[in-house]
């Protein structure tokens, strides 16, 4: 039992460090929605639970975060703040390697814009 414990443990500070690296690259979305924060926040957070059992939410003051990753290694972070009468997303996105390029987790945020 202990080693399971250890095992999810080190599983989850691993995939946590690798989402973080994401922001240090230049945003692959950047885009305005009407929608305040929490309605597009949930709009993302649903559409890609359809595509990966893999999705975090969490946030504070008002924004949003979203994480996901897929069996394929695609990753995708979603930083949605209050923008005027609306709300403001920012996105990074990462592959595990080159040409596995796949568009599902931006398709589904900028559908729900």
């Amino acid at each position: 039992m202990k080693r399971l414990i250890l095992a999810s443990a080190c599983a989850l500070l691993a995939a946590c460090g690798g989402m973080h690296g994401l922001r240090s690259n230049s945003p692959d979305l950047s885009s305005h929605t009407d929608k305040n924060v929490a309605d597009y926040a949930e709009c993302v957070r649903a559409k890609w639970a359809t595509l990966t059992s893999d999705v975090s939410v969490s946030g504070k003051d008002g924004e949003s975060h979203l994480a996901a990753s897929d069996k394929n290694g695609s990753k995708a972070l979603l930083d949605v703040t209050p923008d005027g009468k609306g709300a403001q997303a920012i996105m990074y996105e990462a592959w595990k390697a080159k040409g596995s390029y796949d568009t599902h987790f931006r398709d589904a945020a900028t559908g729900c814009l």
